[in-house]
């Protein structure tokens, strides 16, 4: 659950470096730091998505690799988080559409200026509060639907975890994991078409 103690004006006025870091153990600052980034990941999936391939799973993907991006994001390694996330969520949704066509033409990427136009929309304290409250309205709805398994399994994925890995930890197998992973996303597939 999303801890609602925070100062909006602080976190607005951080860049998206330094809410990557705060994002690993805040999870507000994450929060804040997907609600600038959710229009890239949508024009993405638009962009991505072929007859094959729905773009509300690629949406879905982009928004995990999105977190996952958070979680593994050096800021010592002089990379901005903007470059760093938009080729993590590229790449997942690349190899998503790869596998879903053979001969997948190579789609159009997001120059930079276009990339930073999409993510100029001013923040504002209102705006933030705002998407505060829909991601955590977003999480408890996911909670609500998911196994304990399934959540579990998702949240070890998210953290950047291998199927491998995850069946290891929780004691499964990596077949069990991904069908875990299957329910999961088909459950919170549904809860995002209701809630838009």
């Amino acid at each position: 659950m999303l801890d609602l103690d925070f100062n909006l004006n602080e976190l607005n006025s951080k860049t998206d470096e330094e809410l990557a870091v705060l994002g690993k153990t805040e999870k507000t600052a994450a929060a804040v730091l997907i609600s600038r980034y959710s229009r890239l990941v949508f024009i993405k999936s638009e962009i991505y998505a072929n007859s094959d391939t729905d773009s509300d799973d690629l949406h879905q993907e982009g928004m995990m690799s999105l977190l996952k991006a958070i979680d593994a994001f050096d800021p010592h390694k002089g990379v901005k988080f903007c470059t760093f996330a938009e080729v993590c969520i590229v790449n997942r949704m690349r190899t998503l559409s790869k596998r879903s066509v053979k001969n997948t033409s190579f789609a159009e990427r997001i120059d930079e200026e276009e990339a930073e136009d999409v993510l100029s929309v001013e923040e504002t304290p209102e705006s933030i509060y705002f998407y505060k409250e829909f991601f955590s309205e977003l999480w408890k709805n996911i909670c609500s639907v998911l196994s304990l398994t399934e959540l579990n399994v998702l949240t070890l994925c998210v953290q950047g975890l291998s199927y491998k890995s995850t069946a290891e930890k929780l004691g499964m197998t990596e077949k069990a994991v991904d069908n875990a992973m299957q329910r999961a996303r088909k459950k919170i597939r549904a809860v995002m078409h209701d809630t838009n």
